[in-house]
């Protein structure tokens, strides 16, 4: 079954969405990969690949959200079939996008990411709980069309 973005002309490109665990061996590079000022020190272990589908080289999903100065993430990348064998500090794709509300859409990415900025991708799990959960479809009708993140760039 194809969703309305994978149909007809125009439709917007898809998220890779190949999903990983990161491997407990590397939770402390993670944590250790950059200090910042920062209480949060969440590890993300149940990983998305976050590229646009088909996208050539490895697969990339986001480990470490950095709140320091510096815009940057921390990232895992991996061959299909295959667990992470390391995580990399990235800095973040400076895209930006003027949305109908006057509200930036930045692109969670890192810099140089193949593919499309994060903004332009549809994420067929998300569409696919919104459908499921109309409660939420409501909660995000204020915002932007796409579901422009308040967060920032390192989202």
């Amino acid at each position: 079954m194809h969703t309305q973005h994978e149909r007809g002309r125009g439709a917007r490109p898809l998220m890779c969405g190949a999903i990983q665990s990161l491997p407990p061996t590397l939770v402390l590079d993670a944590l250790t990969a950059a200090s910042v000022d920062d209480e949060s020190i969440d590890v993300m272990t149940d990983l998305r690949c976050e590229v646009e589908k088909d996208h050539p080289g490895l697969h990339a999903g986001v480990v470490r959200l950095l709140y320091g100065s510096r815009p940057e993430t921390v990232w895992t990348q991996w061959v299909d079939w295959r667990a992470p064998a390391g995580v990399l500090v990235l800095g973040d794709c400076p895209g930006e996008r003027r949305v109908p509300s006057g509200r930036d859409d930045w692109c969670g990415l890192f810099v140089d990411h193949p593919g499309r900025c994060s903004f332009d991708l549809v994420d067929p799990e998300h569409e696919a709980f919104m459908a499921a959960n109309p409660a939420y479809r409501r909660l995000f009708a204020g915002g932007a069309a796409g579901g422009s993140r308040p967060e920032g760039p390192s989202s």
